[in-house]
């Protein structure tokens, strides 16, 4: 068990955000939610076998869509579920565990275990972030005794439920669907459940794949980018000067070739270049998005991202997504496809760019990594769960193979 830094802190949203893959929400969200955990008391972080077997463990989410959410829930509310859920279902909580990855994600859980005074369990249900809350259920689903209790918070409503996994969180994205996003306590296991289903040690990955490329970026552009000010995106005139513009004008890529050393000046092309490297994928393209297709529905943001390859190759990459980005295709052809990761980051800003926030115009760098490179939760492995995803976009899902992760 160890107590976990500020900076500590800031390379999980950077990290977190990377593994988010297109949701797992605003890192600078993420940053005020991290930073009143640690004004409020310590955040410990502990392993999952540091935890008493029976002792009792329940999720933090956010549940919602973030095209919708505005402000989002205040820092409050994430602890009010939890009292809420703790007092009505008569629990005493060991432990608070994240949902996902993500720049909210992987640090919520963090404030509402500094105000209850216990830790952060290593485990969280999924270690990169997915779109439906059953892909965080644990596998409780397929247990018909298991009695879902789960409490949400938003800025107007509140809402306890219990149930079946089905039914509850469905009641809970119907807030959600009203309030934008709502916090949510949810799903009572105990330690010993979460240890065979969790995607244990995915926080500790998220912290150190931020300081991975915090090390890459300041040895390379001479700054520091692990400060409050940096999170979501480092300005373009902060640092080194030796950056070039990729886009056509007086620095225009003529050839393959030439590319990587131009692309190379841009913190966002080096900070895909390290996540490769440390996940074990790809750095699939560097282009210009051309057309983002959005559509609120159900609670999801639903839609896809064309990216335009910069001069030399000049492929069209397609992007599909439902919060998260699900599939990355060239000429129909897929590359990689979740829970694959696929992660958007902004050339200049050097931070993942979420499915909400991604615009025409944009110069990207587009990161693949396979799912079984990744540590992932059980619900990844329930072929059922892939259904909704694949009406939504009309493609087609595989189901990893267990036992080949990191």
């Amino acid at each position: 068990m160890r107590k976990i830094s500020e900076r500590e802190m800031l390379a999980a949203l950077w990290g977190g955000a990377v593994l988010g893959g297109g949701g797992g929400g605003d890192p600078k969200a993420g940053y005020r939610l991290g930073k009143a955990a640690l004004e409020r008391g310590d955040v410990l972080l502990a392993s999952v076998d540091e935890i008493d077997p029976e002792g009792v463990v329940v999720t933090a989410g956010l549940v919602g869509s973030p095209k919708a959410g505005g402000l989002g829930p205040d820092p409050e509310s994430y602890v009010d579920a939890f009292l809420i859920l703790e007092k009505v279902a008569s629990l005493k909580i060991a432990a608070v565990n994240s949902n996902e990855s993500g720049g909210v994600a992987t640090v919520n859980g963090w404030l509402q275990a500094s105000g209850l005074g216990v830790p952060v369990v290593d485990a969280p249900c999924n270690g990169r972030a997915h779109p439906t809350a059953l892909m965080g259920g644990l596998g409780l689903h397929r247990d018909p005794s298991y009695i879902s209790r789960q409490a949400a918070c938003g800025r107007k409503s509140r809402l306890y439920v219990e149930g079946s996994i089905e039914d509850t969180s469905a009641l809970v994205r119907a807030l959600a669907a009203r309030e934008g996003l709502v916090a949510v306590a949810r799903n009572p296991v105990t330690a010993a459940y979460l240890r065979k289903h969790g995607a244990k040690g995915a926080i500790s990955m998220a912290i150190e794949l931020g300081k991975a490329m915090a090390d890459v970026i300041q040895g390379r552009f001479n700054l520091d980018p692990l400060k409050p000010e940096f999170v979501g995106g480092i300005p373009a005139d902060v640092g080194s000067t030796s950056r070039a513009s990729p886009a056509s004008g007086s620095v225009v890529m003529q050839t393959c070739e030439s590319a990587p050393a131009v692309l190379d000046r841009w913190p966002g092309y080096v900070a895909a270049k390290t996540s490769a490297g440390f996940l074990g994928g790809e750095l699939v393209s560097a282009g210009e998005v051309t057309e983002v297709r959005i559509e609120t529905k159900g609670g999801f943001d639903i839609g896809k991202v064309l990216i335009r390859e910069f001069p030399g190759n000049a492929e069209t990459y397609e992007i599909a997504f439902m919060n998260e980005y699900l599939t990355l295709e060239i000429d129909r052809k897929p590359l990689f496809s979740f829970p694959d990761l696929i992660t958007v980051f902004d050339l200049s800003a050097a931070w993942p760019v979420s499915s909400a926030e991604i615009r025409e115009g944009q110069k990207v760098a587009v990161l693949g990594v396979p799912g079984e490179r990744l540590s992932l939760g059980s619900g990844m492995y329930d072929k059922s769960l892939y259904a909704p995803l694949e009406e939504a976009t009309g493609k087609t899902f595989r189901v990893p193979e267990r036992g080949t992760k990191r």
